[in-house]
């Protein structure tokens, strides 16, 4: 399971750069290693993060690290206080 949780976190970050066109949604499902269902999960997670800080005025980086993590947090609930 934990590396379930990886995956997806990095298939949030990779979509993030599809949804802007820096690479291929196909780049970013091969990046993540999710199977299709999970990986269309992730892309919506993305995509809503992007418009989000796209909307934003300021620092926009400040904003998708904001959005990322909240992302982040529900995906490390599994392994409670065992990662730091």
């Amino acid at each position: 399971m934990p590396k379930k949780a990886i995956q997806k976190m990095n298939g949030v970050f990779a979509c993030v750069f599809a949804h802007h066109g820096h690479i291929t949604r196909d780049q970013a499902k091969e990046m993540s290693g999710l199977e299709d269902h999970e990986f269309d999960h992730v892309y919506d997670k993305a995509a809503n993060i992007a418009d989000k800080v796209m909307k934003t005025e300021g620092n926009k980086m400040d904003k998708f690290l904001e959005h990322f993590g909240k992302e982040i947090d529900d995906f490390m609930k599994e392994f409670g206080d065992k990662v730091f």
